[in-house]
């Protein structure tokens, strides 16, 4: 093993080059003249070019190197391979333009056999590969969020297409709607899961009273009596629909627009990534019309309500 030390500018270098002792020391001739003595190793910082010429190692045409090796220049006599001397890596700084490395560069004249080694700095000629774009976690679960499909509530009421002032209306949706939805996106390896639950229901009434409930509400059974049913959703109105829009175009079809929001909360999970917790709160709605009677008697009551309706006992 022998270390080569060379000046290169002002800048000293030093060199591990391993192979040239390997069984005899590797040989050159700087004219090209074949001689067997005396060979030629030189350290130094390259440009990945080595120049060729006649039948030596000299002014004239440029031959490229790089990890697979390359050739002189057409017509000359040399074939250029080279080795990547890691410890000159790990150990000097870099010889020219990175990313690059050191290489123990090795010539042979196919003429007259003779042979030049040198250390050079050979610039790595390839394209990076681009980093990957930053995937923003939050910015994907918004997007999740986006594609969420969530129900509109479907609404119903008791008494149902016409009520009574002063008569408690029973309200409630579907409860087959009320549970979470879930969506999830991916991009790359960063995967989020939004997930929307429902939070209350908000009813406006058209009177200009909004009621809020923090469920669905409860179903009108028209198999049971008023007394044995209770509810958590419910609205008296105090007038009657009369100067509403009508609904049919006749004088008695005026109704109240009655307006169910379900607000849906959002939180959002992500795994390759940090982040997670709130995001905008998400509604649903729908619209429907309600028609608001004054009754003066049970007998005017019954004269127009549906059967299951009439019961006007007790409402807990």
């Amino acid at each position: 093993m022998k270390w080569i030390v060379a000046t290169v500018g002002s800048v000293l270098t030093v060199s591990l080059v391993a192979a040239l002792l390997m069984a005899g020391t590797a040989h050159g001739a700087t004219s090209g003249s074949g001689s067997d003595g005396g060979g030629t190793v030189t350290v130094g910082a390259g440009d990945g070019e080595t120049t060729v010429g006649g039948t030596g190692i000299g002014a004239g045409g440029a031959a490229s190197k790089g990890p697979s090796g390359a050739s002189g220049s057409p017509g000359s006599p040399w074939t250029c391979s080279d080795q990547s001397l890691a410890l000159n890596d790990e150990g000097f700084p870099p010889g020219g333009p990175t990313p690059g490395g050191w290489f123990s560069v090795t010539c042979i004249d196919s003429l007259t056999g003779a042979t030049t080694t040198n250390t050079e700095w050979i610039t790595d000629q390839t394209t990076p590969t681009p980093a990957p774009a930053t995937v923003d976690p939050e910015v994907l679960a918004l997007q999740a969020e986006h594609s969420l499909s969530l129900p509109r509530p479907v609404t119903h009421f008791n008494p149902s297409g016409v009520s009574v002032v002063n008569l408690p209306t029973w309200l409630w949706i579907d409860a087959e709607a009320w549970h979470s939805q879930t969506v999830s996106a991916t991009a790359g390896t960063v995967s989020v899961t939004a997930v929307a639950t429902p939070r209350s229901v908000s009813w406006s009434m058209g009177d200009g009273t909004v009621v809020t409930c923090k469920g669905p509400g409860i179903a009108y059974d028209t198999t049971k009596s008023s007394q044995a049913q209770v509810t958590d959703c419910e609205h008296t109105y105090t007038t009657t629909s009369a100067g509403q829009p009508t609904t049919d175009g006749k004088d008695n079809g005026n109704a109240f627009t009655v307006t169910a929001t379900v607000a849906w909360s959002v939180a959002w999970t992500v795994t390759g990534a940090l982040g997670g917790g709130e995001l905008p709160d998400l509604d649903t709605s729908t619209s429907s019309t309600l028609r608001v009677e004054q009754v003066e008697s049970i007998n005017e009551l019954a004269s127009f309500r549906r059967p299951e309706t009439v019961d006007l006992g007790r409402r807990p």
